[in-house]
C-alpha cells in the first residue's frame, strides 16, 4: 500500500499457558529464545478474525481478484485466521439507512422502525468483532457503490462506533486495521481530492470510527484488463508479508 496512519498494535490474544520448567532442564540459547520472543510477538499482531467487504457485484472484479490476492497470502502465513465475507450485492440483513432507522432510535418507534434500529445494532456488534477489514470495492460516479455508502451510514453510530468527548468526536472501533483495495479505470495519485470521492470517503469514515491503521492498494486503468492487476496483485502479497 502506498499510505500509512498512525500504528495502534492489535490487542495480543489470550496465551495458551504453559508450566514451569525445573532447574535442571535445558534453556536454549540466548538468540534462539530472542527467535521465539519475536515469533510469539509477530504470533500475536496476527488478526484472528478478517471481515471482508467486497462492494463489486462481479466476483471477477479488478477490486475482488486483488484481495483474494492478499487473503490467500494471509491465510498462507496465518492459518488459523477466521475470514467472514460480506458480498452487499447480495447481503440482505443490512438495513437501508433512512427515517426508519433513525425513528428507531427514539423513545415510541412503531414496530417496523423498532426492528429497522435492531437490524443497524445486529450489524454493528457483527462488525466490531473483527481486527482486520478488507473492503474491496470499483469506483462509481467518482465514489463507492450505494450499498457500501449504506454499510458505512448504518454503522457510523453515536455512542456504538463514535462518541463526543468535549464536543469533539471520538471513534470506538481502536485496535483495528483497513486494507481498502481500490479500482478504478482512471488513475488518483495520493487520494487526493480532485475527482476521487472514493478512498479519501473511506479513509476519513474508518478514521472517524477509530480505525486509523490504514492501508491501500490502487488498482489504476482498469480499462486495460489483466494488466492492470499486475502491480496490485504484487503489493497484496508483499502487504500480507510484511504489514501483518
Amino acid at each position: 500500500g502506498r499510505h500509512a496512519y498512525v500504528h495502534i498494535p492489535l490487542k495480543p490474544s489470550l496465551s495458551e499457558g504453559g508450566c514451569t520448567e525445573p532447574p535442571h532442564m535445558y534453556h536454549p540459547p540466548l538468540h534462539h529464545h530472542h527467535q521465539q520472543q519475536q515469533q510469539q510477538q509477530q504470533q500475536s499482531m496476527a488478526p484472528s478474525k478478517v471481515l471482508v467487504v467486497r462492494a463489486s457485484p462481479r466476483p471477477e472484479g479488478h477490486s475482488n481478484k486483488v484481495a483474494n490476492e492478499f487473503l490467500a497470502n494471509l491465510k498462507s502465513k496465518n492459518p488459523q485466521v477466521v475470514v467472514e465475507e460480506w458480498l452487499l450485492e447480495e447481503k440482505k440483513d443490512i438495513p437501508e439507512f433512512g427515517q426508519k432507522v433513525i425513528n428507531g432510535k427514539g423513545e415510541s418507534p412503531t414496530p417496523e422502525e423498532k426492528s429497522a434500529w435492531e437490524g443497524t445494532l445486529k450489524i454493528i456488534s457483527e462488525f466490531k468483532t473483527f481486527d482486520l477489514y478488507v473492503v474491496a470495492t470499483p469506483m462509481w460516479n467518482f465514489n463507492v457503490p450505494a450499498k457500501l455508502i449504506n454499510l458505512i451510514d448504518v454503522l457510523a453510530q453515536a455512542g456504538h462506533t463514535f462518541e463526543y468527548v468535549d464536543g469533539a468526536a471520538r471513534g470506538l472501533l481502536a485496535n483495528k486495521k483497513v486494507l481498502f483495495v481500490c479500482a478504478h479505470m482512471g488513475a488518483y495519485p495520493n487520494g487526493v481530492l480532485d475527482n476521487d470521492f472514493q478512498l479519501p470517503y473511506l479513509r476519513h469514515m474508518f478514521n472517524f470510527m477509530g480505525v486509523s491503521e490504514q492501508k491501500d492498494i490502487a488498482i489504476d486503468f482498469s480499462f486495460k484488463g489483466d494488466e492492470a492487476d499486475v502491480k496490485p496483485l504484487e503489493q497484496a502479497k508483499a502487504l500480507a508479508a510484511d504489514w501483518l
